[in-house]
């Protein structure tokens, strides 16, 4: 049986492909067949679409050809250039190691904090290696798991992105390293003690152990996630998204996101609320709160982001 495509971009012809008699085509398969009528374009650059209500509707499993005949009509679109999401997770996150590493070691060289002309009264070197280690164990945790546990639904995103996703990582992460050279600071110390002592009397070695205890929880939830993914595959699932009815996950939306903004708030806190941690912090808050949103819409539940049973 033969299905016409029609072309959406100026890049690609229309063509038609062949779709078996038993209908057990895979979405691959007919990519390839588009492709190939096409000078051989990156199977990953293609859009395959069908339309309902005049929008056009993405084919994302391999079921839908089941129901397929020859009335039906297809769509083709050129993405443009694309790049793996692993490579591009990659990308972001070492970007905070590169920019915390040079700025943590200009900011130990005293003729160089005197060219960039450091508030002296901020700057403090204790603090400036606990913060680097921090940052740097975090960024290298999630190095790992890009390589080593993350799986991704989609192979590739538009090759732009990569600036665009970069931008939080390399600049707004990055400009918390001015902190090493005391930029940034908005209360003195006599009005941090007053505050610490507002929170109970927290010291830097709780806060610390907060940080890590969040870090953890975060690397669990992810293990989780890999594990439950791995199952939804063994069961024939490999695109749609169904939530996790277990543990934290009956709770909180995505708890992942919810100690990744634990953390980042501990650190805020042990940085002394600097200006460039605060602007980070809320900035990734403020994301990941409204990709929980879009998980509880599309999941159909109401559970919390941030605390249990409270927001």
């Amino acid at each position: 049986m033969m299905i016409s495509v029609k072309s959406r971009s100026k890049k690609l012809k229309d063509c038609e492909i062949r779709i078996k008699s038993d209908k057990t085509h895979a979405l691959q398969d007919v990519l390839k067949q588009i492709s190939k009528q096409n000078r051989d374009i990156s199977i990953y650059r293609l859009r395959l679409t069908y339309k309902k209500d005049d929008k056009h509707i993405p084919i994302m499993e391999d079921s839908f050809f089941k129901s397929a005949d020859s009335n039906l009509q297809l769509y083709v679109k050129d993405l443009g250039p694309q790049i793996s999401w692993r490579l591009v997770f990659l990308i972001e996150y070492l970007g905070p190691i590169l920019v915390h590493s040079l700025l943590y070691y200009f900011s130990s060289i005293e003729q160089i904090r005197d060219k960039l002309n450091y508030s002296s009264d901020n700057y403090d070197p204790n603090l400036n290696q606990i913060v680097f280690f921090l940052i740097l164990g975090h960024y290298v945790k999630r190095e790992l798991e890009t390589l080593f546990l993350h799986r991704f639904t989609l192979a590739t995103m538009p090759l732009f992105n990569v600036f665009k996703n970069s931008f939080h990582y390399w600049v707004l992460n990055g400009a918390i390293g001015l902190g090493y050279f005391g930029y940034g600071f908005l209360f003195s110390n006599n009005q941090l003690s007053w505050i610490y002592n507002a929170m109970g009397q927290i010291n830097l070695s709780t806060l610390i152990g907060l940080f890590v205890l969040s870090e953890t929880w975060n690397f669990y939830m992810h293990l989780q996630l890999r594990v439950y993914g791995d199952q939804q595959i063994a069961k024939g699932n490999t695109t749609k998204r169904v939530p996790i009815n277990e543990g934290l996950f009956k709770y909180l939306v995505a708890p992942n996101y919810t100690f990744e903004v634990w953390s980042w708030i501990w650190f805020t806190i042990i940085f002394k609320f600097n200006i460039f941690a605060l602007v980070f912090l809320l900035v990734s808050a403020t994301q990941m709160y409204l990709w929980a949103i879009k998980k509880n819409k599309k999941y159909g539940t109401k559970r919390a982001f941030l605390i249990p049973f409270v927001f």
